[in-house]
């Protein structure tokens, strides 16, 4: 599996780099996807796609912090795991609403500890899906390549959250 992946590397010392983060991490990434699929042999599927997926965007991502590599890969794996669980019919399909209007004119002097409170009440993945494309800065491709979706679906799940976000933010 791990040919598969260097395989997908053009530079020699990224293929290098890759093949560290995938001995230090091969574990937790396995850990993280039985604690989710419950099933060995389920996990080890995810863990190798995650690795893919990683792979396929490495370039872009090598040069983040090793914190921040470890939790774009952590959150690649639980994407997969969890898009398992939905192709077996064990999680139900994510909805959205109708179109929301987002504009931000009614959010004002908004200070970073009450952003930091109302992001912290979201879900998880909508706190994922805000920390890779703003903190981490990632395009709407890649991040639809970590969720395994499209990148229209990416665009709509950021969208959502951004809604969340603001939701909360008015609420007194």
């Amino acid at each position: 599996m791990l040919s598969a992946c260097m395989a997908l590397i053009d530079s020699k010392a990224q293929r290098e780099e890759f093949e560290i983060f995938y001995n230090d991490n091969k574990n937790l990434g396995y850990s993280k996807a039985y604690s989710i699929l419950h099933d060995e042999q389920a996990a080890e599927d995810a863990l190798s796609e995650a690795f893919l997926r990683l792979a396929k965007c490495f370039q872009k991502v090598h040069n983040l912090s090793s914190h921040k590599l470890l939790s774009y890969f952590v959150i690649i794996v639980k994407n997969v795991a969890i898009d398992m669980l939905r192709h077996s019919g064990s999680v139900n399909e994510i909805r959205f609403d109708d179109e929301i209007d987002y504009s931000d004119s009614e959010i004002e002097d908004v200070n970073i500890e009450r952003l930091e409170e109302c992001i912290k009440r979201l879900s998880e993945a909508d706190r994922e899906l805000l920390y890779l494309r703003y903190e981490l800065e990632l395009s709407h491709i890649d991040i639809a390549k970590s969720f395994g979706i499209t990148e229209a679906a990416s665009r709509q799940r950021l969208r959502h959250a951004k809604a969340k976000l603001k939701a909360e933010l008015l609420k007194e």
